[in-house]
């Protein structure tokens, strides 16, 4: 039995992009499980889980609401001061979407549901996730009124 060329490229293709598709779902059933697992503990005022989640790079970044933190360390005493309030951020799962910036890149863009004490009120949340030696972990948050 001999394959021609063509034949092999064509399989060694279509082998590739079933790799890439699997690959691809399971990624981002990792990425869905990440992300509910950080919203989990910021309800839950978990700030060791909190900072089980957070990427340990010096370019962390997270801005929301006038606030621009840099680094880790930062973030957590940020999220120590938060915790002291009662809160709760509630993603609306309909608009949950992952973009792949690259294989070990991921970004989330969902619409959440933020209230406290004495409001509530509506924000576009953009988290940027790393895949690293310890799993996927949260690198940078962006959150915007509205």
């Amino acid at each position: 039995m001999r394959f021609h060329p063509r034949s092999i490229l064509v399989l060694l293709a279509v082998a590739v992009i079933a790799a890439t598709n699997f690959a691809s779902a399971a990624s981002k059933d990792d990425i869905r499980s990440t992300f509910t697992r950080f919203i989990n503990a910021q309800n839950a005022h978990d700030l060791k889980e909190v900072g089980n989640l957070l990427g340990d790079s010096p370019d962390f970044l997270w801005i929301s609401q006038g606030h621009v933190v840099r680094k880790r360390d930062a973030a957590l005493e940020r999220f120590r001061t938060l915790f002291k309030g009662k809160w709760r951020i509630d993603p609306d799962w309909s608009t949950f979407q992952i973009l792949g910036l690259d294989i070990s890149t991921m970004e989330v863009f969902v619409h959440v549901r933020t209230s406290d004490d004495t409001s509530a009120g509506k924000a576009q949340m953009n988290v940027i996730l790393v895949n690293t030696a310890q799993g996927w972990r949260v690198q940078n948050i962006f959150v915007s009124s509205g």
